[in-house]
């Protein structure tokens, strides 16, 4: 039995929600699952809603004894930090560079990283330097 984390649907028509399954590949995609790992929101609400939330210490699991993440699920996983990034993603795909920033799972939101106040310290004092070679 080969299992595989793929995203079941959810939702009304035009209104997407995927549940994030461990599911035996030949069952169908709406079918008998192992376990429910997580969900995925597409479209977030305007009060800027959860997109997505993973159980990652059973994701984590699933993925060491030998289950196939779906390449959507890959995706996923890559923007959570739980896996380096697709092939695909890595060479590049036609029509312009791909946004490879981690997303938050919890948010939704791009993760960037935060300016340290040392290296605004060491800019003044590089400022403070410069200033004194040009007076003298």
């Amino acid at each position: 039995m080969v299992v595989r984390i793929r995203l079941s649907r959810f939702g009304c028509n035009n209104k997407p929600f995927y549940r994030v399954m461990a599911a035996d590949s030949r069952s169908p995609r709406d079918g008998k699952h192992l376990e429910v790992l997580g969900y995925y929101n597409p479209l977030p609400g305007q009060d800027g809603g959860k997109r997505m939330g993973l159980n990652f210490e059973r994701v984590k699991y699933w993925l060491s004894v030998g289950a196939q993440p779906s390449e959507p699920v890959q995706r996923i996983l890559f923007r959570a930090g739980l896996l380096p990034p697709p092939p695909m993603m890595v060479m590049g795909r036609k029509g312009g560079p791909r946004d490879t920033r981690p997303v938050d799972p919890m948010t939704g939101r791009f993760l960037s990283p935060e300016k340290s106040p040392v290296s605004s310290q060491s800019n003044a004092s590089k400022n403070d330097i410069e200033a004194v070679t040009t007076t003298a």
